[in-house]
């Protein structure tokens, strides 16, 4: 799985591409950790890459959804594959998640 982490206009974007699964979901949660542990106020997470998550990425987003709620930032999902919306919706996170159409509309929503 590839993880890259962009600041566009102060929103942090982490873009993540191929599958998340148990072999990758300690090196991605770390990276998330590493975006929480700076503390910002703005964060959006592009799934337009993502083929495949399983229970491990879903609890890391769940986990990052939690802290970041905590703290009073604001988190936002975009361009989700059918697939991987699939499972959202499985596991009830769909609920719980913003999810956007686009980056541009999930930046747009976070925006001042």
């Amino acid at each position: 799985m590839e993880i890259n982490i962009d600041d566009i206009n102060g929103i942090v974007v982490i873009s993540l591409k191929g599958r998340m699964d148990t072999s990758n979901a300690s090196a991605a949660d770390e990276k998330f950790k590493g975006v929480l542990a700076k503390s910002p106020e703005k964060v959006v997470v592009s799934l337009k890459g993502l083929d495949y998550v399983s229970s491990a990425g879903l609890r890391i987003f769940l986990t990052t959804a939690k802290e970041m709620k905590k703290t009073g930032s604001k988190l936002a999902f975009a361009e989700i594959s059918d697939q991987v919306l699939k499972v959202l919706k499985m596991s009830g996170l769909d609920m719980i998640l913003k999810i956007y159409k686009s980056t541009d509309d999930a930046i747009n929503s976070l925006a001042p």
